[in-house]
């Protein structure tokens, strides 16, 4: 398959939870339970604003999610961190990550916007196995995140914390 463009953001609906979940578990070794990673998501949809999931969809099927969580309470300058990104084996490499954060990051920012006229996206965190190759280039490629610190035996080994910053952001917009 080629480069997927018929793609479509939007923020997550509850119909969308099965999806999500099929995704998670074919992403990550974390929770293996279906009933729970399911709670999860459900739990993390409750605390909107704070925290925003969006899917992929293409042709009307959910093939990636993204939550995006922000920090430290409702500033004028936000801080938010790119919490989960993932996108189904078969659609992977092809672009899907990349169009989930552009898109829900203009969500986002219309966002804040609206919560706060003058408000603006200060900082992205976001955070990685050390061995994840692929996420480290996506988040360099899409972001301008620049490796920040290194936490060790973190999750399942060590985990890279990279940050964007806002002038960072503002320059890939152009």
């Amino acid at each position: 398959m080629s480069r997927v463009v018929e793609i479509y953001v939007k923020p997550m609906e509850q119909n969308d939870i099965d999806d999500v979940v099929r995704i998670y578990l074919s992403s990550f070794r974390g929770m293996r339970s279906e009933d729970l990673v399911k709670r999860w998501f459900e739990c993390n949809m409750r605390a909107y604003p704070r925290m925003q999931y969006f899917v992929a969809l293409y042709r009307g099927r959910v093939i990636g999610y993204i939550l995006w969580v922000e920090k430290g309470g409702f500033r004028e300058e936000s801080v938010w961190e790119l919490e989960q990104i993932a996108v189904d084996p078969e659609f992977r490499r092809l672009g899907v990550g990349r169009r989930l954060i552009e898109d829900s990051l203009g969500y986002l920012k219309i966002y804040l916007d609206e919560r706060q006229p003058r408000s603006r996206l200060k900082l992205i965190l976001v955070s990685s196995s050390s061995s994840n190759e692929a996420a480290r280039r996506l988040y360099e490629n899409v972001l301008g995140a620049r490796e920040e610190a290194v936490i060790r035996d973190l999750y399942r080994g060590d985990e890279i914390v990279y940050i964007a910053r806002y002038y960072t952001l503002e320059k890939l917009k152009q």
